[in-house]
């Protein structure tokens, strides 16, 4: 079966596919920034509507439009068309568990960055944008229905995580790769770098290239999509789950605040976290994978 990684998979160079998918990227972000002006995002349902058009048109129309012109089987080269298996989807699960407190610990580092005297005006900045956006997402995952819950998963698990895997994983990631004359490793960490950029939020941005790398390399092992896209949408559900437990009253502690206080039990927590994550990692990808990212 054709993937990303034949030599003959695109109708068109690597650098002209790229150059057409910013173009149709830039486009779709005009008319959703147009959308969701007229939707507005006052209350939780407004927020809804608003993130249901941001990850259709920012998100899926791009790669949608570009891959129907540039690839000769859009399935194939965006990973979607290829299975995963169940022992794969196991393995995804225990991964992302164990690297709970190893990611709390670095996402508490990159949160506490601040920056030279000089430079305080910039810190500034970005910790009002930080706060902004975490107040949408707060908002978005406000309420504590069953409803609630269920819209949660529904859009800022399943369909962001789908979203933002077919663009960055199944669109962006493969004709990166083959702009880089096959160097998977390199166009899986720029992609990742994108990924985390694309989201201004430098106080979060070591975690999410860290997180990003981890997808890109899941669709790498595994040739399929549907791996990432698992992968991510597990890892919003989590947040919107642990959230809406806070909510109801239910849970009698942030699971965000495993291995992160710096405390000698949570500091073994995260470095036992790492250890095992890593060594998790290592047997999926000689093991468990179906495909070699290769020597590049």
């Amino acid at each position: 079966m054709k993937n990303q990684y034949t030599a003959d998979a695109l109708r068109v160079s690597p650098g002209k596919s790229i150059f057409l998918f910013l173009c149709w990227w830039i486009l779709s972000t005009v008319l959703a920034s147009v959308i969701i002006g007229y939707i507005g995002t006052t209350t939780i349902g407004r927020m809804r509507w608003a993130t249901l058009v941001q990850d259709i048109f920012m998100f899926i129309m791009p790669v949608v439009l570009t891959m129907l012109i540039v690839a000769r089987q859009p399935m194939a080269f965006t990973g979607l068309g290829n299975r995963v298996t169940s022992r794969q989807v196991l393995w995804v699960i225990l991964i992302s568990i164990l690297a709970i407190p190893a990611m709390n610990c670095l996402v508490a580092w990159n949160e506490n960055i601040h920056f030279p005297q000089s430079m305080a005006g910039l810190e500034s900045v970005l910790r009002g944008s930080e706060e902004r956006a975490r107040g949408f997402v707060d908002m978005l995952m406000g309420g504590d229905s069953v409803t609630d819950l269920l819209l949660g998963i529904l859009i800022m698990g399943v369909l962001t995580g789908f979203a933002e895997e077919l663009f960055f994983r199944g669109g962006l990631q493969p004709l990166l790769c083959k702009f880089m004359h096959d160097n998977h490793h390199a166009a899986i960490w720029a992609t990742a770098v994108i990924f985390s950029a694309v989201h201004l939020q430098f106080f979060g941005f070591f975690p999410r290239v860290l997180m990003g790398a981890f997808f890109g390399y899941l669709f790498c092992w595994s040739g399929s999509l549907r791996l990432s896209v698992f992968a991510h949408a597990l890892n919003n559900s989590l947040v919107v789950i642990n959230f809406w437990l806070m909510n109801k009253g239910i849970a009698g502690g942030d699971i965000n605040t495993l291995g992160s206080q710096g405390s000698t039990v949570h500091i073994i927590l995260a470095v036992a976290s790492a250890v095992a994550t890593g060594a998790a990692l290592y047997y999926f990808a000689t093991k468990i994978s179906q495909t070699s990212c290769g020597g590049k």
